[in-house]
């Protein structure tokens, strides 16, 4: 994988970390972080930076979101 990949993917482990520590803790503005991860998942899906190497984990990721 390239840096840019690897950058990619930490940022938005580290996004996913707060957007569900947010939503744990009940506070007001979980549910738009959540939201926003959600759409940055699909935008970074859809520009072909989370493809797998397995076809079946690309079926699952876009039934999710």
């Amino acid at each position: 994988l390239s840096q840019g990949t690897i950058l990619l993917r930490i940022c938005f482990i580290i996004l996913s970390l707060t957007s569900f520590g947010l939503l744990m803790e009940n506070r007001p503005k979980a549910g738009i972080l959540e939201i926003i991860r959600c759409l940055v998942f699909v935008g970074v899906y859809k520009l072909g930076y989370l493809r797998s190497q397995f076809s079946s984990l690309g079926y699952a990721y876009e039934v999710r979101y």
